[in-house]
């Protein structure tokens, strides 16, 4: 016999031995848990992952609170940390920089907006302008929030001066306005892709406008009924006509 071959088999034979009693070893660990064991250790799994959750919601929350109330210069991991009612040890625990909880704090709003959006679509009727000026309408009366009223001009001042949050916002101002283009395209599905991007933006940036003159506190907050009615009907017959 080929001594080679021979003591290359012997490898393989010791092998496949030591891996079986290793998951041996395995299931019989496993199996010495008994059932209230296990379903404890899960809970205690399901209950870390929670509570680290509900953490992070707070900080988020904390974070827009400060930007609402304090501005964008105030916008620190020390002063978030304050609001949220924890350590800056803490939340670096989670956040360790500015820009991750700025990116997590854009991306849970946009996610709150175009959820809302989704279902608004889906109660308004079975028309595509029913649909779109639905969505229109719940955008332009959020504007009547404290939230939306001071926000969204605080973190506009801040990509002012901070590149990165410039980006991020550009980000959450696309994935709206692709939002958007879906519904003018189902209006009028003759729109080349340039005029539903183009008709998409001047929506956005419309309703953004109003921001400062009818939201929440503005002298002149009582018009924003009518400038709702007057946009929604001013945007449909422009993407209707558009092409």
């Amino acid at each position: 016999m080929n001594l080679q071959v021979f003591f290359a088999d012997l490898v393989v034979i010791f092998g496949l031995a030591y891996n079986i009693r290793t998951v041996a070893l395995d299931l019989s660990n496993t199996g010495s848990l008994s059932m209230p064991e296990k379903e404890k250790q899960r809970r205690a799994r399901v209950a870390a992952y929670e509570k680290g959750q509900a953490r992070i919601e707070a900080i988020l929350d904390a974070a827009a609170e400060v930007l609402i109330s304090q501005g964008y210069k105030k916008l620190t991991l020390r002063q978030i940390a304050l609001q949220a009612g924890i350590t800056v040890g803490n939340l670096t625990y989670y956040y360790p920089g500015k820009e991750a909880l700025l990116k997590d704090l854009l991306e849970n709003i946009l996610r709150g907006y175009l959820d809302e959006m989704d279902r608004i679509v889906d109660a308004s009727g079975d028309s595509p302008e029913d649909h779109f000026v639905a969505v229109v309408a719940y955008l332009i009366e959020d504007l009547h929030t404290r939230r939306t009223t001071r926000f969204f001009p605080e973190l506009w001042a801040l990509a002012n001066h901070d590149p990165y949050a410039a980006e991020l916002m550009e980000t959450m101002y696309a994935d709206e306005r692709r939002a958007l283009g879906e519904l003018i395209h189902a209006i009028n599905p003759g729109l080349n892709k340039q005029q539903t991007r183009h008709l998409a933006l001047f929506v956005s940036a419309s309703i953004e406008g109003m921001t400062m003159f009818v939201g929440a506190g503005k002298k002149q907050e009582g018009a924003l009924q009518s400038m709702k009615e007057m946009a929604c009907n001013s945007f449909l017959l422009l993407i209707e006509h558009q092409g």
